[in-house]
């Protein structure tokens, strides 16, 4: 079933303009990588969107703002059940959306509604206020005819809840307006993060993401992305997602390692631990890589 979620989500994608690698099956805080001009996806597709956790969600934080990216996560279903068409999830502060609503908001039609423990509309608290005040009516007047508190009725104009369907419904029949207000899911900007890696003396903004399918990412004058030592049959699988993925990222791929003969592991340049240490500016670090990935 994720792996038909997955399919459908790269077509979708592609007829939508974008350029699309799938990386699933490495277990990583992403499956697919999306770009279509200066807009970056980073999405994780899961059946059940429970199962995303804390640390993916860190990871995809720390990545978007590396990367300039919009994450999010795509699903079919909570604990409670199948997911609601046109409704904006959340799990972990990530953005998520069943396959239909994806589509939507690819093609600029945003959804107005949100679910957490219950599914709550968006209301635009500017045009609360100016539909009430066109009808000449008060807070205390407007609770009365609709069986809201003045309470709430304040917050609602304020940005400060969401309502339910019922008091929605209520408020556009007194009113004779949509009050509804559209969600952007990527609305927010990314959180600025900057760890201490091996790339941090150099001068480079760095950070770790253990649930990437790599070890660290850094951007100076360029963005790099790196793999530290593993297994040669895991080092030989990322090697080929990073050759895909580095295009989309708009990226320098490269293995960081103890020892090693050569200078490519599979076309992606290596980068010795013992010829870091030599090296002092970034740009040194960024010629080498550009001339070994030659």
């Amino acid at each position: 079933m994720r792996e038909g979620l997955l399919r459908k989500a790269s077509a979708l994608l592609e007829r939508n303009g974008f350029t699309v690698f799938q990386c699933a099956g490495t277990r990583a805080c992403f499956d697919l990588v999306a770009r279509r001009d200066d807009e970056l996806f980073l999405i994780k597709a899961l059946e059940n969107i429970d199962s995303f956790t804390s640390e993916q969600a860190r990871d995809l934080d720390k990545l978007s703002f590396m990367f300039n990216a919009k994450c999010a996560i795509l699903g079919e279903s909570t604990k409670e059940g199948r997911m609601d068409d046109g409704v904006l999830y959340q799990r972990q502060g990530i953005p998520a959306f069943s396959l239909r609503t994806m589509a939507s908001v690819l093609e600029g039609e945003l959804p107005d509604s949100r679910k957490c423990k219950v599914l709550s509309i968006a209301i635009d608290g500017k045009k609360l206020a100016e539909a009430r005040k066109a009808k000449d009516c008060s807070l205390d007047k407007l609770s009365i005819q609709t069986h809201i508190s003045k309470e709430t009725l304040y917050r609602y104009e304020h940005g400060q809840i969401g309502a339910s369907v019922e008091n929605v419904a209520r408020l556009e029949r007194v009113l004779g307006v949509n009050i509804r207000k559209p969600i952007n899911p990527f609305n927010g900007e990314p959180k600025p993060a900057d760890e201490k890696t091996v790339f941090s003396s150099l001068g480079f903004k760095s950070v770790k993401a253990k649930s990437a399918p790599f070890e660290i990412a850094a951007k100076e004058r360029k963005r790099l992305f790196a793999g530290e030592e593993a297994d040669k049959r895991t080092m030989k699988k990322r090697a080929c997602i990073y050759q895909h993925i580095s295009k989309i990222l708009e990226s320098t791929p490269c293995f960081l390692l103890g020892e090693s003969k050569e200078d490519r592991l599979e076309g992606i340049p290596v980068i010795r631990r013992s010829e870091l240490k030599e090296i002092k500016k970034a740009r040194e670090l960024l010629k080498l890589l550009e001339e070994r990935g030659e």
